[in-house]
């Protein structure tokens, strides 16, 4: 809250504010919480999330009330008290060995089995790392039916920038984790010396990126320009721009306190998915890792963990120093794209798998 001089009670009080590491994201729960310091009495948050759509858009619309109900029961209901919720792959890559990746189907005991193997092999020379599933709290299925949803009723309110800036977000999100599972889909042809199929996962995940990156560039609220052109206006000559633009670059990216075979403990600690980032750093770091892994396979030796780092770090040094502009302005219609988006990736969604991967698996059925 912020205070007037008068004093800490009744008249004192001239407004309120929020001091938070991380903003510009998830409005609802700024809007919530702002609304907080009006209430006397404890609120039905049900009955708030109901109106908010309405709030939100401008128009009451049933299929919205009812998408933002099963957010609120998924997405914004995460009780089992785990912080760093955004460590999805996209963003935050594994810096580990793939031979020590557990894939979430396969028994700790045969993943013991399958290390004890590959060192006795001499596939693998560090274990030591670890890669840390990232988190997933709620059910994908809900989460895609509520996207389903926005894209059954945004014609009525594809005008709203609101309404535009939460279907890029949550069309953003439930792709987020689609990705997760692709890139374990590379990982497990790794694990059984597929190449066929990590070549495939690789380049799908790959081709991901691209495509989030232009769901991204429809909207002001994800793009990278605006941040880096943010920081340099507040440069007063020109060096002191290009150290701005540094420091924004490496805010978002690795904090500068790597080798050129470790990487910072702190890489991607203030990650975004931001158009022009994806496009620029995560989707070429990716495709690294995925050169070094197929390589790997070819010549069959073990994953080149040093080469990699090396090259990755490199690859994010050069980034941060770069001068590259990005655009500060959205381009393409929200809607259309993600409900393209929705159709290429999403529609055959299944509660087995949260994700039906189509493509190399419905090949390679075909062929057995």
């Amino acid at each position: 809250m912020v205070w007037s001089g008068i004093g800490w009670y009744g008249i004192g009080m001239v407004g309120t504010g929020m001091c938070m590491e991380g903003i510009e994201q998830n409005p609802i729960v700024y809007d919530l919480m702002s609304e907080m310091a009006f209430h006397h009495e404890p609120m039905d948050v049900e009955m708030w999330i109901d109106l908010y759509p309405t709030r939100r858009y401008g128009k009451p619309i049933s299929g919205l009330q009812l998408a933002w109900k099963m957010l609120y029961h998924t997405i914004y209901n995460c009780t089992d008290g785990v912080n760093d919720k955004n460590r999805d792959v996209i963003v935050a890559f594994p810096d580990v060995d793939p031979s020590i990746i557990i894939i979430p189907e396969v028994s700790k005991a045969a993943k013991h089995q399958y290390i004890d193997r590959r060192l006795s092999e001499g596939h693998m020379k560090e274990v030591s790392d670890s890669y840390d599933q990232p988190h997933l709290w709620y059910s994908t299925i809900d989460v895609i039916y509520a996207l389903k949803l926005f894209l059954d009723n945004g014609d009525e309110v594809s005008n709203s920038q609101t309404f535009r800036y939460d279907l890029v977000d949550l069309t953003r999100q439930a792709l987020a984790k689609y990705a997760n599972q692709v890139f374990l889909k590379v990982i497990d042809g790794y694990q059984h010396n597929d190449i066929k199929q990590v070549t495939f996962y690789s380049q799908h995940f790959l081709d991901l990126v691209k495509d989030l990156d232009i769901l991204l560039a429809s909207h002001d609220g994800f793009l990278l320009g605006p941040c880096l052109e943010s920081a340099k206006r507040l440069a007063k000559d020109s060096e002191q721009e290009k150290q701005f633009e540094w420091n924004a670059r490496t805010q978002i990216t690795m904090w500068f306190d790597s080798t050129e075979i470790e990487a910072s403990l702190l890489r991607d600690y203030g990650n975004k998915y931001w158009s022009g980032l994806l496009q620029d750093y995560y989707g070429p770091r990716a495709a690294i890792y995925f050169k070094y892994l197929l390589a790997s396979m070819v010549k069959g030796e073990s994953f080149p963990l040093e080469d990699w780092r090396r090259e990755w770090i490199s690859l994010t040094n050069k980034w941060q120093s770069s001068r590259k502009l990005f655009s500060v302005k959205a381009s393409g219609d929200a809607l259309n794209i993600s409900r393209w988006l929705f159709d290429k990736y999403l529609r055959n969604a299944n509660s087995k798998m949260a994700y039906d991967l189509v493509g190399y698996d419905a090949v390679k059925s075909a062929s057995m």
